[in-house]
């Protein structure tokens, strides 16, 4: 296996670079670069914060001190005499070395965050091979959530959901999956924001049509993160409410209302018609009882002349004394008997007047005096 190394090769190895090289000279330039290397791997790591992260240097050349650097600040010091030299919990090692090579690994306990990428460094001293770094990745994992809660719309309507996902750093893959099947990006938005500490929120806001009841998931991850962190609602769809007919039920006020009021029309003219002619009746009954009342009193007049009354003695009017008496009577009035008014019931008959006339009418006397 042939690894790259990245010290100088032109300063090591300067008579492989001059101008007047022979080719035995660059056979052996080849076999020395192949056979002396140092070489840190992974060449790249990309971890959660928190995480457990290995590293191993390995190399054939001989060495008296190998430091193990992070982000330019030393962790770990190895002696090939002594082994390892003071002690950090937050790092360790383990020594995979063999005859012909020598291998360490690096142990990063606890991986801190960082916003940047943060270099690994292998150096070894004293050599001319200088040292090796890679690079390390810290990614932070946040929440997720769904800001509604479950909900219950009719079957057709629109239906939005937000879901939230902060302090995620890099930027999360926000994805939404509706009853176990991954909603297309196209039918969702996402929009994200970086805060001052270099974490990111994001927002995503999806929109659908409530067809059958199902579950709505968030799901949010970074590369580092074997599993997403989600958030899920439950939505039920019911049936839409059918809006009830009130076309029968008018018809049927309608009719009753009419049919009232058609009644009551009857029943007024009805008894207006009654009204009249009952009045009619009445004025007709006065008047002939009128009239045959005068007839009446005229009749019994011209029967008796005065017959009844005992004190009369027929006279000669023409006589000069009788006309003297005649002008003085003119002076001097007799008393005159009040008008009778008589009233009488609808259902009363006439004789009952007449019956009331002669039976509890009194004889009047009128004396006259010569």
């Amino acid at each position: 296996m042939l690894y790259s190394s990245s010290w100088n090769t032109q300063e090591q190895w300067p008579n492989c670079f001059s101008g007047n090289m022979h080719g035995h000279i660059l056979q052996l330039c080849v076999i020395q670069a192949v056979a002396s290397f140092i070489h840190l791997e992974p060449k790249n790591a990309t971890v959660l914060r928190g995480s457990e992260v290995h590293f191993n240097c390995s190399t054939d050349e001989s060495w008296d001190v190998m430091t193990w650097l992070l982000g330019g600040r030393t962790v770990l010091t190895i002696s090939v005499v002594h082994g390892p030299l003071g002690s950090d919990e937050s790092v360790s090692t383990v020594n995979h070395s063999m005859s012909s090579l020598s291998v360490w690994e690096l142990v990063l306990m606890n991986a801190s965050f960082s916003p940047t990428l943060q270099e690994v460094t292998c150096e070894l001293l004293p050599t001319k091979l200088g040292r090796s770094s890679s690079a390390l990745f810290v990614q932070e994992k946040g929440n997720v959530r769904i800001l509604e809660s479950d909900q219950s719309v009719q079957e057709g309507m629109l239906v939005i959901f937000h879901c939230q996902a902060s302090g995620w750093y890099p930027d999360p893959s926000v994805s939404w999956v509706v009853n176990g099947t991954t909603v297309d990006r196209g039918d969702y938005n996402t929009s994200s924001l970086q805060d001052p500490s270099g974490l990111f929120g994001s927002t995503s806001v999806l929109q659908m049509k409530a067809e059958t009841s199902t579950t709505v998931e968030c799901w949010a991850s970074v590369s580092a993160a074997r599993a997403h962190q989600s958030s899920s609602v439950k939505l039920t769809v019911v049936a839409p409410k059918t809006p009830q007919d009130y076309t029968v039920v008018i018809a049927v006020i309608v009719s009753v209302c009419m049919i009232i009021l058609l009644a009551v029309l009857i029943l007024f003219l009805y008894y207006r018609k009654k009204v009249k002619k009952s009045s009619s009746e009445n004025k007709i009954s006065a008047s002939l009882w009128t009239v045959d009342l005068s007839s009446r009193r005229r009749s019994v007049a011209d029967e008796t002349r005065g017959k009844v009354n005992l004190g009369y003695y027929a006279e000669d009017v023409t006589s000069s004394g009788h006309h003297d008496l005649r002008n003085r009577a003119d002076i001097i009035s007799p008393p005159r008997v009040p008008d009778i008014i008589i009233f009488r019931s609808q259902n009363q008959k006439e004789e009952d007047f007449s019956n009331l006339y002669y039976k509890g009418g009194k004889t009047i006397r009128r004396v006259t005096t010569v």
